[in-house]
């Protein structure tokens, strides 16, 4: 069980005061909408990082591993090892997921999303349940 678990109950939590708040509220409730928002984009972005990570040591993990091994194809897994600094975290999940396109492609999406939500500072409406979104990508991780 990764850390996955844990952002996503805070945020089940969080989520739940901000409702509750947003309900007992005799006026506007515009600046809790922002703090919704802002809610939303920052665990997003928070699971993004974690996973990243995760992907992160996953693919040095694999890599490694293949790097040892006796076939022709050790050469390129060493040329990865050597260079993992510079590996993309796209070219890192190709080399979890290359099996599983469906998922691989799925992410490929999640990221291009991520990368608007953190320079952009806005969630797209694809990624609204945060919660749910959370619990897959721990999926994801314990299926490593």
């Amino acid at each position: 069980m990764s850390r996955l678990v844990d952002t996503q109950r805070a945020y089940d939590r969080i989520s739940q005061l901000l409702d509750q708040e947003m309900r007992n509220r005799k006026g506007s409730t515009t600046e809790l909408e922002r703090f919704r928002q802002t809610l939303d984009v920052a665990f997003y972005l928070l699971g993004w990082a974690q996973f990243e990570y995760l992907v992160r040591k996953e693919a040095e993990d694999q890599i490694e591993a293949k790097a040892k091994g006796h076939t022709v194809e050790r050469h390129a897994w060493n040329y990865l090892k050597a260079n993992l600094k510079g590996l993309a975290v796209r070219l890192r999940l190709d080399i979890i997921f290359h099996g599983n396109p469906v998922v691989r492609n799925s992410l490929d999406k999640d990221y291009t999303l991520r990368n608007e939500a953190a320079h952009d500072y806005k969630l797209p409406k694809e990624a609204k349940d945060i919660s749910g979104w959370l619990k897959s990508l721990e999926k994801l991780v314990d299926d490593f």
